[in-house]
């Protein structure tokens, strides 16, 4: 795809806290299906306010990144390429001020993050991953008809940059009626359009991570690293990805810090297109679950000074375990 030749010139936001304080951390985001970055604003204001960064990016096939006729111009392989790109840049400039990276992604979103957790050339840096109703499974309401799952890898493969108006389901997106009413006039949103091959190459992406499938666990179980954190946000009455696929890709994740956040009454996009109220609680438990992993790196930190500076005194040498973010 020649829409976009380098990562470096994909529309970008960054958001940073407030106040001149040191950030506690940056958030790299990555949008859903047919988003953009600012999307997700209220999430990123509300990280500025309790001193985290936030970094997002328009993705290859979305937003000002492919305008137009580019829309849903991606596969697989560019969209982990451009992300590599954004988390080693994002995990240079973090080490600036000594912050660790964490990763948030949203429905496909989600499901790329999850992958990068498994494959990533640098998954092991990451602080942590977060996944917002992320695509391991769509939901039944949601699910294409059984002969156009048969044909989908002919269509993706003879078709590749064919697209098609999938449908937004604005009621399964929110709850809330006066944010459906704007993502019906939002011309970034509606019509939500993507090509064979980028629709085929993300539920298969769902599917090499979803435990449903013996081959799915194992991957899960195999690939992602068991020391670094992972939380996954869902709405309970998400009709667009399967509540229940989260929940069966935290029992088989490996990793020993694991955290499920399911919400009753709240539909898909919990972190951007629900009420006021109901995003509230959304975010104070995603800032909760950084605030708690950046001070276990923060003591882990101090701990290594402390005996760093014990050593300088010593004939012994001494070595202090840091945390695989930091290292």
């Amino acid at each position: 795809d020649k829409s976009q030749d380098t990562s470096q010139d994909m529309s970008q936001d960054k958001d940073t806290p407030q106040d001149k304080r040191l950030p506690r951390g940056r958030v790299l985001m990555v949008h859903g299906f047919g988003e953009y970055t600012r999307v997700q604003n209220r999430l990123m204001d509300n990280l500025a306010q309790h001193g985290y960064e936030s970094f997002s990016f328009d993705q290859r096939g979305a937003g000002k990144t492919s305008p137009g006729k580019q829309k849903g111009r991606t596969d697989e392989s560019h969209t982990m390429r451009d992300l590599e790109h954004f988390v080693a840049r994002n995990l240079q400039e973090c080490k600036v001020n000594s912050v660790p990276l964490f990763l948030w992604g949203h429905s496909m979103g989600g499901g790329i993050v999850l992958s990068y957790a498994c494959q990533g050339a640098q998954r092991l840096q990451v602080g942590g991953y977060a996944a917002s109703g992320p695509l391991l499974a769509l939901h039944k309401h949601s699910q294409p008809a059984a002969v156009t799952r048969a044909v989908a890898p002919l269509l993706a493969k003879c078709l590749p940059r064919t697209r098609i108006d999938t449908g937004l389901d604005l009621a399964g997106i929110t709850s809330d009626a006066e944010y459906r009413a704007a993502m019906a006039e939002d011309p970034e949103l509606v019509p939500l359009y993507g090509t064979f091959r980028q629709i085929y190459d993300f539920l298969e992406r769902g599917k090499r991570l979803d435990p449903a499938s013996a081959s799915g666990a194992e991957y899960v179980r195999r690939n992602f690293p068991a020391e670094v954190p992972v939380a996954l946000f869902h709405g309970a009455c998400d009709t667009i990805n399967d509540p229940a696929a989260s929940k069966r890709f935290v029992e088989a994740c490996p990793a020993r810090d694991k955290t499920l956040r399911v919400y009753e009454g709240m539909r898909h996009s919990i972190f951007s297109m629900e009420s006021e109220d109901k995003v509230q609680r959304v975010f104070a438990d995603f800032v909760a679950w950084l605030d708690e992993r950046v001070a276990v790196v923060e003591r882990s930190e101090a701990a290594g000074e402390a005996v760093a500076k014990s050593g300088e005194n010593s004939d012994t040498e001494r070595v202090g375990d840091g945390h695989p973010a930091l290292a």
